[in-house]
């Protein structure tokens, strides 16, 4: 058994190897769940890493080298959550505040499931339920099968749970005395607008500082539901007349507390799986703060001399000279076709200009027309000196001219223009002083990518990780 696993465990490896080797880009993720790499003796399969190829939607070509990347990715992630698990890390108050949040969101989730199971999934009405689909359910002994049951009764049981889970609080609010400004909800139900916007502005007359709901010592004002309403799509305005809605929309706050107290109360922030997926679910924020501890900037300044030799290898690199400035004269006209002048027709202007463009060619003075014909709130048609990136086509377009150069006309949104350039000042290296800090974040940004690669290699050699794909590729 153990051989025939083996040779399809290698089947596989090989047929991945061909893969990568046949094609530059691959349809991920692939139809089959084949095993991508192990870790500490754990295989790590391909839809842990991209997903269930649900449908073709879904999948996307990726180059093999991108593909290859985000799996070393995933698994350098994955060691990080380990080597992370530091007091520095977990002592920080970021930690304690999103544990503490998330303990408690899951002991209120563990407290509806509780719930649910203990009026709706014990053992003897699941015995029950199997024994009267048997024929449906013929793996149920697994837990996939019993999974399957359990999710099926769920189904059939949802309009009981979701009345137990309405009525359950509806008695919790009750035994906490929370109060409702009925009138307040009477007074917002009653407002017609044709959209959220004008709905919400509605609301907002009332007055957001009133108490729309009191609870011992908590409080929502209508501010709490003003900024729902403003959330609330077009095809569903018309729900924000029932006073049911905009109560749920508005207790949200008071009834998580009061949950949180049950779960407390019920032990259920000490419970063993709260703690536990909690624990699990910060693993991201472990990994994420960790190698911001081992990356941040202050481990990666340069020394003078380092920047000063950068400077001069990157004397060529655009963002350490300034742009190609022209200084441009420029004839402009609009154009509207719907205009009842016919001389305002963008034909018409187009031969005017041309002919313009023409006389200037032979030798006319370009600055003159410019005179007649500048644009809006330039003095006699002189833009002075442009970047590429000035007055969109009019940049482009002088970007690529030289000095004294008249350009062909320039169609734009609802005008033509015709441009010289008279003067050009080409890109120049700045002074080093005036580069320096964009040269500092450079250097910072490479060393900080050179460490963690090579961090990632250290931790895979560590956790004898062993890319599948790779290893197969080097026996070829």
């Amino acid at each position: 058994m153990r051989v025939l696993f083996k040779f399809v465990l290698v089947t596989v490896f090989s047929i991945l190897t061909v893969l990568q080797a046949q094609y530059s880009e691959l349809l991920t993720p692939f139809s089959d769940n084949i095993p991508l790499v192990v870790v500490k003796g754990d295989t790590i399969r391909e839809y842990s890493i991209f997903g269930y190829p649900s449908s073709v939607k879904e999948r996307k070509k990726l180059p093999v080298s991108e593909r290859q990347k985000i799996i070393d990715e995933y698994v350098f992630n994955l060691l990080l959550q380990t080597e992370g698990d530091i007091p520095e890390v977990m002592n920080s108050e970021e930690y304690k505040k999103n544990y503490n949040e998330l303990v408690s969101k899951n002991a209120v989730e563990h407290l509806k499931d509780l719930l649910i199971e203990e009026n709706f999934l014990t053992e003897k009405k699941i015995s029950a339920y199997y024994k009267e689909n048997r024929s449906k359910y013929p793996d149920f002994k697994s837990e996939e099968g019993r999974k399957k049951v359990i999710s099926d009764m769920k189904k059939q049981k949802d309009p009981e749970i979701k009345k137990y889970v309405s009525d359950y609080l509806g008695k919790l609010k009750k035994d906490n005395n929370v109060v409702y400004s009925d009138d307040l909800f009477k007074e917002v139900a009653a407002i017609k607008a044709k959209d959220s916007e004008e709905f919400s502005d509605s609301v907002k007359m009332i007055g957001l500082n009133k108490e729309i709901i009191k609870c011992g010592d908590q409080t929502v004002q209508l501010r709490y539901l003003y900024d729902q309403i403003r959330l609330v799509k077009p095809y569903h305005l018309q729900n924000l007349s029932d006073i049911k809605m905009l109560k749920a929309m508005s207790e949200g706050k008071i009834l998580n507390s009061l949950l949180k107290k049950k779960a407390e109360t019920k032990g259920l922030f000490k419970n063993k799986l709260v703690i536990q997926q909690t624990k699990d679910q910060l693993k991201y924020f472990i990994a994420g703060k960790y190698k911001e501890i081992i990356s941040s900037d202050s481990k990666f300044i340069p020394n003078k001399e380092e920047m000063i030799d950068y400077y001069i290898a990157h004397k060529d690199d655009e963002e350490l000279k300034s742009k190609r400035k022209m200084w441009v004269f420029e004839i402009f006209k609009f154009y509207d076709n719907s205009d009842d002048k016919k001389d305002n027709d963008k034909i018409k202007v187009a031969i005017e200009l041309e002919n313009i463009r023409q006389k200037i060619i032979s030798g006319e003075e370009f600055e003159k027309y410019a005179k007649f014909y500048p644009r809006p709130h330039t003095k006699d048609g002189e833009l002075g000196f442009i970047f590429e990136s000035d007055h969109a086509l009019v940049g482009k377009t002088a970007a690529k001219m030289n000095e004294g150069d008249i350009s062909d006309l320039i169609i734009q949104e609802k005008a033509i223009s015709i441009i010289k350039v008279t003067k050009v000042q080409e890109s120049m290296l700045y002074k080093f002083e005036y580069v320096e800090e964009i040269i500092k974040r450079n250097l910072i940004a490479s060393k900080r990518e050179s460490f963690l690669e090579n961090y990632r290699k250290e931790l895979f050699k560590k956790y004898k990780v062993d890319v599948i794909a790779n290893k197969e590729e080097e026996k070829k």
